[in-house]
């Protein structure tokens, strides 16, 4: 069985992959193309697969054993979600209207959240799960988040399109 609190640090991963695209097209010329397809990776895959795994599935299990939500750890994980999501508003306005120097600005303004964001969490919060949760805990987190999944298929589609937007941008993958 995989760990679940590994598996959203794992997604932190792919998650990482574009942040690094994302950094290197605020410095060259890409495509909007570029922009369309990050979006999607983040909406759908960091946004509506991972945070939904955080949000519906362990964060309420943690504030059941006693972490806070309100002046808390979680509710400090929220409130950047809810951040971030404003941040790919901002950058879905501006796609539509085809602004590439406001979309490298904004894209950098998320990648220093969520690169902030992805630290607390793989070091405070999720340590702090680690030691409040029990395996028969780890093992329902795990069904809960098959919930989640649609047999795998999201993660490696977004896995290679993370692989495909770093070779876009001339990185290795």
């Amino acid at each position: 069985m995989l760990d679940p609190i590994q598996e959203l640090m794992d997604e932190h991963r792919i998650i990482e992959k574009v942040l690094t695209a994302l950094t290197a097209a605020a410095h060259q010329e890409v495509p909007l193309e570029f922009y369309e397809r990050a979006v999607d990776f983040i909406a759908n895959f960091a946004d509506k697969c991972h945070h939904s795994k955080e949000e519906e599935r362990l964060f309420p299990v943690l504030e059941e054993k006693g972490i806070p939500r309100e002046s808390g750890p979680i509710g400090c994980m929220c409130d950047e979600h809810e951040i971030g999501r404003g941040h790919v508003q901002r950058m879905r306005e501006l796609i539509k209207e085809g602004d590439l120097t406001g979309l490298r600005r904004e894209s950098l303004e998320y990648v220093a959240l969520l690169k902030s964001h992805i630290q607390k969490e793989d070091n405070v919060l999720f340590p702090m799960g680690r030691g409040v949760l029990s395996k028969a805990e780890l093992e329902q987190l795990r069904v809960k988040f098959d919930e989640v999944e649609d047999g795998g298929q999201c993660h490696h589609h977004y896995n290679e399109m993370a692989e495909e937007l770093l070779a876009q941008v001339g990185l290795p993958v």
